[in-house]
């Protein structure tokens, strides 16, 4: 009660003080009253901490790290920096023959001393995945009028990276036991239909002299929908795509292949009855999807097939009118699934004598997935032959988070990033948070 009343008298002092001259305008009033709770709020943090750390301290408690008893060395001061600003508070603090010492309401409440709190942890790394650190630290400050450098966003967005990165390394423990893909098997639970889709884009990375900057970050997702292809390749079209799950990863394509079959096995891919894989047609794409699921049906995205069509019709029709009708024959053609006329009528334009002739690109191209182009079978079933979900992924983690101007990652930064990203786009957030509740600062 003591503490309620010095609290109540602070605060009335501190208003009267506020009140004492007229303000400029009511934003000023505003930012004054936000301030106060701000303050306010700590000093009921503050009182709180306190209040729990009253009475005499145990001389003796169990080692948390040896599990020997630790001795009662004395209170100490700590600080931690919350959403309310940075707070000191003193409570018992034990040491240990192993040579380790503990404050056990720290470990009690998940303290992090001299860091960030777990709750402004997870706003500062909710900024940091949206944004560049930079501007983020500036708008975080401005929401809050709680300063947090852009180096603690940086920091907090890679703790989450590294959070998934252990749940990762759980999923793909687990997806080489024998033992638990059984387990799943007699579960018997899995989607009717579930695809699956990767792609890749580029991170500026801080590498070192004579290496190639730029690194491939590839991207996987597992998603569901009931939407249909429209019923003429100019319809609308709508994915609609529900279950979203967003993973991703720099490195070659065997490592990344662990993952997708991880991931895949955490969505129960590998016993879905209807599994299948959207791709733009490169190799190491097909290569994966074949080397662990290949029971899936792989299909070119039918946008990306599309694309190798006009680049023909610049260098093989001069006239705008007949360039049109070359285009849409093709077009009519790859949709109705008539791939040998699609090939031929590219044949028919490449010119030998021509460097990186598109027509040439075009043969190979449709040569090469003929086997994945089947779209009027996949159209019958109602499967999705575009890839707009593994796009907006890629665009979302890569384009607008890890491309942003001056952005060059240093590589682990570039990874971690990327993975919290992914799991807020998956809606993963607050899992990821309450994992993150009972970790120290160190973890």
């Amino acid at each position: 009660m003591k503490d309620t009343t010095a609290i109540g008298e602070a605060l009335e002092a501190k208003l009267l003080e506020a009140m004492d001259s007229p303000p400029e305008s009511f934003s000023e009033m505003e930012q004054t009253v936000k301030r106060l709770v701000l303050w306010l709020g700590r000093l009921i943090l503050q009182a709180w901490m306190l209040w729990l750390a009253r009475g005499y301290a145990a001389l003796r408690v169990p080692c948390p790290y040896c599990g020997a008893e630790a001795r009662y060395v004395g209170k100490r001061w700590g600080q931690t920096h919350t959403v309310l600003g940075c707070i000191r508070y003193r409570r018992a603090y034990y040491l240990c023959a192993c040579g380790r010492g503990h404050c056990p309401l720290d470990q009690q409440l998940g303290m992090r001393p001299n860091a960030l709190s777990a709750e402004l942890e997870r706003l500062a790394g909710l900024v940091g995945v949206q944004v560049a650190f930079g501007k983020g630290s500036a708008l975080f400050e401005a929401l809050t009028l709680v300063g947090v450098s852009d180096q603690s966003l940086d920091k907090a967005a890679q703790a989450y990276g590294r959070e998934v990165a252990r749940q990762e390394a759980l999923w793909q423990q687990e997806a080489s036991d024998g033992e638990a893909l059984l387990r799943h098997k007699r579960e018997g639970r899995s989607p009717a239909r579930l695809y699956g889709a990767l792609d890749g884009t580029s991170v500026h990375t801080r590498g070192t002299a004579g290496e190639d900057p730029w690194r491939e970050l590839k991207v996987g997702a597992w998603f569901e929908t009931t939407s249909r292809p429209p019923r003429t390749p100019d319809g609308a079209w709508t994915i609609a795509a529900r279950n979203i799950t967003y993973y991703t990863d720099i490195g070659d394509a065997q490592q990344f292949g662990e993952l997708v079959w991880a991931s895949g096995v955490q969505r129960r891919a590998h016993l879905a009855p209807e599994l299948l894989f959207l791709g733009d047609g490169a190799a190491w794409i097909w290569n994966l999807v074949s080397a662990h699921f290949p029971h899936a049906v792989q299909i070119v995205d039918w946008f990306h097939a599309c694309a190798y069509i006009d680049p023909v019709a610049q260098v093989a029709c001069k006239d705008k009118v007949a360039r049109d009708a070359w285009v849409a024959q093709v077009r009519a053609d790859l949709w109705a699934g008539r791939l040998e006329a699609v090939i031929a009528a590219c044949a028919a334009c490449v010119n030998p004598n021509r460097e990186h002739d598109p027509a040439q690109a075009a043969v190979t191209y449709f040569t090469h997935n003929r086997h994945r182009m089947d779209y009027p079978t996949y159209r019958a079933k109602g499967d999705q032959i575009g890839s707009g979900t593994i796009e907006s992924g890629a665009k979302q983690i890569g384009l607008q988070r890890m491309k942003v101007p001056g952005a060059r990652w240093n590589l682990d930064s570039a990874r971690y990033v990327a993975k919290a990203r992914a799991a807020f786009l998956s809606g993963q957030w607050d899992t990821l948070a309450a994992r993150r509740q009972r970790l120290s600062n160190a973890a």
